[in-house]
């Protein structure tokens, strides 16, 4: 094993364990301090919750994702790397910083208001052009049998469909317990790893989504097994809008994966649209009956 798989390996583990510690160690604290403001979900507008759930599970995952990213910085970890340089590193780092903290801030004070959340995707936009100013884009695209294409100025707007897309699966499937979570989780440490294996000098990459997958685990028992807090309708879309971010930092110049990638993820979400307008027209009936007797019922 080679001393960069080594370090690869090492700086994985390091950054998934301290995210996902201070991750659970965060989310008791966060969950009530939502439910003594009343930041609570409504099941009138997300369905398949019958009672209503402390929000802001968002707010975990920025604090706990960025506070680790930022002392990788501090440490000085990253120097010049297999396709960045560090001054490149440092710009997108500032990049999708100020993206994700305008996206969290956004998605708080519409869980806050209880607004309708028309806006929501505008904002998506404005930070994925964030993302485009601070470099982290699609540059070529590499098309097997036909060649490469340089992209130049469709890199924004394929940029803009990417995230916009990726955003879209995770909000979908957010509305099951704790499956957007579980699936970026285990996506994300399945990118560290393999980018841990090439043996390259990719530690940015690796160290990104070993955080981002150890922070979305520490929040997983309380989404599943407690039931204490979820991300809600808007904050589920900075887990997207994260893991999407890093899918492009993770594939910008040399990639055969941008073929496949696209296709798939319009499969996934065409299925995962089919299977959640099916189940809301099963459990829309459900939900009504269950919310009359709750009614009817009273207090105890």
């Amino acid at each position: 094993m080679g001393e960069g798989m080594k370090s690869g390996f090492a700086l994985s583990l390091f950054a998934a364990g301290a995210s996902f510690i201070f991750s659970i160690l965060l989310t008791p604290v966060v969950f009530r301090f939502a439910q003594y403001k009343g930041i609570l979900s409504e099941p009138k507008k997300i369905r398949f919750y019958l009672f209503p759930r402390p929000l802001l599970g968002h707010v975990v995952l920025f604090i706990s994702f960025y506070l680790i990213l930022a002392a990788t910085f501090i440490l000085r970890l990253y120097a010049d790397e297999y396709y960045y340089t560090r001054g490149e590193i440092e710009r997108m780092g500032i990049g999708l910083f100020l993206a994700s903290l305008f996206l969290c801030i956004s998605s708080t004070f519409s869980d806050i208001r209880k607004d309708r959340g028309d806006l929501e995707w505008v904002y998506i936009i404005v930070c994925t052009l964030m993302l485009y100013f601070f470099g982290i884009r699609f540059t070529i695209l590499r098309i097997p049998f036909l060649g490469t294409v340089d992209l130049k100025y469709f890199g924004a707007p394929l940029l803009i469909i990417w995230v916009l897309l990726l955003v879209s699966i995770v909000e979908l499937l957010d509305f099951f317990e704790g499956a957007a979570g579980a699936l970026v989780a285990l996506v994300s440490v399945a990118y560290a790893l393999l980018h841990a294996v090439s043996g390259r000098r990719e530690f940015f990459v690796i160290i990104f989504f070993a955080i981002l997958g150890g922070a979305v685990a520490g929040i997983l028992p309380y989404q599943i097994l407690r039931r204490k807090i979820i991300y809600g309708k808007s904050g589920n879309k900075l887990l997207g809008f994260l893991f999407a971010a890093g899918t492009v930092i993770s594939h910008r110049k040399e990639t055969t994966g941008q073929f496949v990638l696209f296709p798939v993820a319009l499969v996934l979400f065409i299925i995962v649209v089919v299977n959640f307008l099916f189940l809301d027209q099963q459990l829309r009936p459900l939900t009504t009956q269950n919310r009359r007797k709750k009614e009817t019922a009273g207090p105890v």
